[in-house]
């Protein structure tokens, strides 16, 4: 018997294709398939995936297999919330385009006392003027500002005092650590605490998740907003936000890039894009197997070897659907829309691997 878990079901077509495939082609598979479990923080998602995978006239039901559950990641990353049950199970993780809306945290190091920071955000006094724009902790160029009052908060550092960041410091601090030379950085909490969580509640876990790892530089010539920002002459303001490695792109329902995730206007919903170091990732979850003496058990445990690895997105499908692929192909240009498409999104893949 094993389990399918899978992270951010959207409106439940992945899954359903899944379903669909084992039921169809491997039926002995399906048959071995205790559950399927999607984990969601949307209701509204959870009724559309009701739909589209208990649903439809067309196939059989899975509702003997399919469990949905109500979910958020910041809790489970927190150990605040119920999750798996702890179980030798092999278990299946899925993400799909998940980890780039995941919550991640910024940190940094102070050029004085080479001690850690986090970022925070904290209101911004409408009298508030700044006669250090630059922050010192960090290493910014120290530079006069106006600090700009129509905005309602700002962004400090401050010495790091989040448990969930503490943990995943101690657990590989020169993964994810910079040095003062290279600024901040931010961190893919949530992500890395569902999978200690993942692998703490299920050992013989294998994972596939799938992201971008690489996002273009905002076009900021859209927004008469970002003008705001960008016409010197205008204005010298308050860098509200402080560059880091792997800042997001933010992004509004009307197509428009924003500066900064605190310089979109306020009424405006947007999507903030994180890009995923899938190398990091992959280094992270081999450092904390091994710190935590995770291994294989039970029907696995000759495999307690795990590999731990970062694969662009072409290279998995050409690994692991090479006749999908082919059957994409253009008959005339061998062009693959599997392959040659979405050349900016990676897989981490984790998985227990046999010993000679």
């Amino acid at each position: 018997m094993f389990e399918i878990v899978e992270f951010g079901g959207g409106r439940g077509t992945n899954a359903k294709a899944i379903l669909d495939h084992l039921s169809k082609c491997h039926p002995s598979v399906y048959k071995r398939l205790r559950r399927y479990t999607i984990f969601d923080t949307s209701p509204t998602l959870h009724e559309l995936q009701k739909e589209v995978i208990l649903m439809d006239k067309d196939q059989p039901s899975h509702a003997e297999k399919v469990e949905l559950v109500n979910l958020d990641l910041m809790h489970v990353a927190e150990g605040n919330a119920n999750f798996l049950c702890k179980s030798e199970t092999p278990t299946v993780a899925i993400a799909l385009e998940l980890l780039d809306n995941l919550p991640h945290d910024k940190i940094g190091r102070c050029i004085d006392t080479n001690e850690i920071l986090q970022a925070e955000l904290v209101p911004l006094k409408v009298s508030q003027l700044s006669d250090a724009g630059g922050n010192e902790n960090t290493g910014t160029t120290e530079q006069t500002f106006e600090i700009d009052i129509t905005r309602q908060y700002t962004e400090i550092f401050a010495p790091l005092n989040d448990p969930l960041l503490k943990e995943i410091l101690s657990v590989a601090p020169k993964i994810y650590t910079p040095t003062t030379s290279q600024g901040p950085r931010w961190i893919p909490t949530v992500a890395l605490g569902v999978l200690m969580k993942l692998f703490e509640c299920r050992p013989n876990s294998t994972v596939a998740f799938a992201d971008f790892d690489w996002l273009p530089q905002p076009d900021l010539g859209m927004s008469s907003d970002n003008q705001h920002y960008l016409n010197s002459s205008e204005t010298s303001l308050h860098p509200i936000v402080e560059p880091a490695i792997g800042d997001p792109l933010v992004t509004d329902m009307n197509g428009v890039d924003h500066f900064s995730y605190l310089t979109e206007p306020s009424d405006a919903l947007c999507d903030i894009l994180f890009p995923t170091d899938f190398g990091r990732l992959a280094a992270f979850v081999k450092q904390y197997r091994t710190t935590n003496n995770i291994e294989a058990s039970g029907s696995l445990r000759k495999a307690s070897v795990t590999s731990s690895l970062a694969l662009k997105q072409s290279d998995f499908l050409l690994k692991y659907g090479s006749n999908e692929v082919d059957n994409t192909k253009s008959w005339l240009t061998g062009f693959s829309p599997l392959v040659d498409d979405f050349g900016n999104c990676s897989v981490l893949t984790v998985a227990p691997r046999l010993q000679e």
